[in-house]
């Protein structure tokens, strides 16, 4: 404990302002790229930037304390309840097509690193053997489970693919997509990366750059583990990505400083952004708020 109050004590405040301002340009951009989709699936109807930017910053406070990103359904209930007629699928879609392009990045980042020798060794894939064999009963799984979902769709879910598939939209024109969603995405990853390069050097670690982009994929991935904040895996994936930079001790503390120091920042924009939407300043009334259901909305998928 001696050692990890050491390391907050040599903090060097430069670099957590400038992260600071940085993790507030990393939720302003990616409320951006989620409008931009949005705009894609509603054509017709005003999209509010200000609505979207408050709902996703609200969503990812709700992160911090629900398992398993379940704030994503925040951000969902919020969006809709500024978009009359709107559906649940065609939002929760939308929203999907954020996520997938993580999702994507943060492989193709990983594979780099790892071609070029810069991040922690991962297991073997499958020998060439077995991959075959591998693959052939994933593709035979999937099409006989495709088979009886076709054979079972009811009118319900296919009103339900239809308006899912509506979130997809803005993929169909990629023009669209290369200049409304993914410049303002990227742009969120490179200041997720340079927040994560900040904070290692107000430690006073001498990381680089792919370190940083390590630790930002391996964040990501802990947010999936059902523990409120991907607390403790965030920790245990730090000490495995700070290997030859930090101690074990110094990782933690690295770890449990940034996870503490983000989550702060999220939940007070978070709040703020809550309190916005329903129009009063106290954030108790904000809370009841939020949780009551909207009486006026009609029912829609």
């Amino acid at each position: 404990m001696a050692a990890v109050a050491e390391r907050f004590a040599e903090l060097d405040g430069r670099f957590l302002a400038l992260a600071l301002v940085l993790q507030l340009a990393v939720l302003a951009l990616r409320a951006l790229a989620w409008r931009g989709v949005l705009v894609a699936a509603y054509p017709e109807k005003r999209i509010p930037v200000v609505g979207v930017g408050c709902a996703y910053a609200a969503g990812v406070a709700v992160n911090a304390f629900v398992p398993a990103r379940g704030g994503e359904a925040a951000k969902v209930a919020l969006v809709r309840s500024q978009l009359p007629g709107s559906s649940v699928a065609t939002i929760a879609s939308s929203l999907s097509v954020v996520l997938a392009l993580d999702m994507l990045l943060g492989a193709a980042l990983m594979t780099t690193l790892w071609s070029l020798g810069r991040a922690p060794a991962f297991p073997s894939p499958p020998s060439v053997d077995t991959l075959p064999l591998v693959v052939g009963v994933v593709v035979v799984v999937a099409v006989t489970a495709g088979l009886l979902a076709v054979a079972r769709i009811t009118e319900t879910v296919r009103r339900f693919l239809v308006a899912a598939a509506r979130g997809f939209s803005v993929l169909r024109s990629p023009w669209r997509y290369a200049f409304t969603v993914l410049p303002f995405q990227l742009s969120a990853w490179a200041c997720r990366i340079a927040v994560v390069y900040l904070v290692l050097h107000a430690f006073r670690f001498d990381a680089g750059i792919g370190t940083a982009v390590v630790l930002v994929v391996f964040t990501g991935v802990s947010t999936a583990v059902p523990v409120p904040g991907g607390a403790g895996t965030q920790q245990v994936l730090a000490v495995y990505a700070l290997q030859g930079v930090a101690s074990t001790a110094g990782a933690i503390s690295f770890s449990v400083g940034m996870q503490l120091g983000v989550t702060a920042m999220n939940t007070a924009v978070g709040l703020l952004a809550t309190m916005l939407m329903f129009g009063t300043m106290r954030p108790l009334r904000t809370v009841k708020a939020a949780k009551a259901p909207s009486a006026s909305e009609p029912h829609s998928i």
